[in-house]
This record gives structure tokens, C-alpha cells and sequence, in this order.
């Protein structure tokens, strides 16, 4: 059980019709918490506790989120490579049949296809700054 239903007493009824103060401390767990009673004001005062702030929050998501799709983006990066070798193959046969201007079509566009894929994680990285220096 991970919470424990515990009960205090921090002062009697006659006490707080009296308008007498009362303050009790509680320590639990790092978190000190300190109730003041006074008259008909309670007031309750938590020390000890860090907030987290919604930067933080963002920057641990995006961290979280860019490190799951990591083994996707390198398997898109290993593929590359076979797949471009394919392609600039078969424009080498289109050359050799006679075919030039697919031959040379195909090789073209093989060789800047595995370039990108090779840089866009670096230019995904250049986005992300980008749109957060914004």
C-alpha cells in the first residue's frame, strides 16, 4: 500500500472557537507541511517541494519522443545504402544498353536520395533549434 491513511489532531474545537493560534508541523517523506490556525483562518504552507516548469516538462518529452523514433531513423539510414546501390546498378545497365539519359536519371537520383536520407536527422535537428529560437 503506497499511501497510509493517517489522522492528527492539531487542536480542539474550543481552541479554534476562541481564536487561538495554533501551528503544528508535519514532516513526511522530504515535505514539510505547516497549518496554521488562527481564529477561522486555516492556512496550510507546503515547504521542501520543486516544481517542475513547463519547459522542463516539454524538453524531457521531446528528449523521450526523439529517442523512440531513433532505431526507425536508423534503420531508414542502413536501408539507404543497399537501396541506392540497386538503383545506381540498374542506371549503370541502363547505360550499358544504350539508354543514357535514364542510366544517367536513375544514378542522379539515387545518389541525392541516400545523401538526404543520410542528412536529415542533422536537418531535423537544425529544425527543431530553429523553431525554438523562434
Amino acid at each position: 500500500m503506497i499511501f497510509q491513511q493517517k489522522i492528527q489532531r492539531v487542536g480542539t474545537i474550543s481552541e479554534f472557537l476562541r481564536g487561538e493560534q495554533s501551528v503544528k508541523r508535519f514532516k513526511q517523506n522530504g515535505i514539510e507541511a505547516v497549518l496554521t490556525i488562527a481564529g477561522s483562518t486555516i492556512l496550510l504552507t507546503f515547504t521542501g517541494v520543486d516544481f517542475a516548469s513547463a519547459a522542463t516538462v516539454s524538453g524531457f518529452v521531446y528528449e523521450k519522443a526523439t529517442n523512440a523514433f531513433m532505431p526507425l531513423v536508423e534503420l531508414i539510414k542502413g536501408l539507404s545504402y543497399p537501396i541506392a546501390l540497386v538503383i545506381m546498378s540498374g542506371g549503370a545497365l541502363m547505360l550499358m544498353i544504350g539508354n543514357k539519359e535514364k542510366g544517367y536519371s536513375m544514378i542522379q537520383n539515387a545518389s541525392i536520395g541516400y545523401i538526404l536520407v543520410q542528412m536529415m536527422p542533422m536537418l531535423m535537428k537544425l529544425l527543431v533549434e530553429i523553431a525554438k529560437a523562434m
